[in-house]
């Protein structure tokens, strides 16, 4: 599968909108790591969430396509760990790669990225839930700014990849003094790699 296209923040930013709207969704806070494996069997995914999490679906437009998402998402101190997964009409190449592209470019631009310190993006692997497990081509994409609902600084890090009709976002959204420093490094890297789609 080809990587995603390039960054492009004038795209359509709803998949951030979503990330959030489930965040407000979310009650309470727990100040303690409760890692657990979770396993979805409507988005096809099995991933290592920090707390139980909470889920949420609706309708978001991706590459000109009214498409449902799902989301998952734990909450931890005022730190959103969440996987979305949008379902595809059928399985297509060039859907797919669209996908992948507008919710790349919603999440930087939702996120209030300054033209100073510019979204981040490198090529990873995302090994499959399935056994044995298959090693799928996916993109992390890193950013921090500022929120333009709150003002408060927010670092986003997130892990894109598609399969067959599903197309993936694992994200980690610190917010406040979480996003200024590396104190989450490790949790946020134990999230990310224990995301696996089937």
């Amino acid at each position: 599968m080809p990587a995603p296209a390039p960054l492009r923040p004038g795209k359509s930013a709803l998949l951030l909108s979503a990330v959030l709207w489930l965040a407000l969704a979310l009650s309470g806070c727990s100040p303690r790591y409760d890692w657990r494996t979770i396993v979805s069997s409507d988005g096809k995914y099995a991933a290592l969430y920090p707390a139980k999490p909470t889920n949420a679906a609706r309708e978001v437009s991706i590459a000109g396509r009214k498409l449902p998402m799902t989301m998952e998402a734990a909450n931890i101190d005022g730190t959103l760990f969440a996987v979305g997964v949008v379902t595809l009409p059928g399985d297509d190449p060039a859907l797919r790669r669209d996908a992948l592209a507008s919710m790349q470019a919603g999440l930087v631009a939702n996120l209030g990225a300054h033209p100073d310190t510019p979204a981040q993006a490198r090529p990873v692997t995302v090994m499959s839930a399935t056994q044995p497990p298959v090693p799928l081509d996916g993109v992390e994409v890193s950013v921090a700014g500022v929120s333009p609902q709150d003002k408060s600084p927010r670092r986003l890090t997130a892990r894109l990849v598609a399969s067959g009709v599903h197309v993936y976002q694992a994200v980690v959204l610190e917010a406040g003094d979480a996003a200024r420093d590396t104190r989450q490094a490790e949790q946020v890297e134990q999230f990310l790699t224990g995301f696996h789609p089937f």
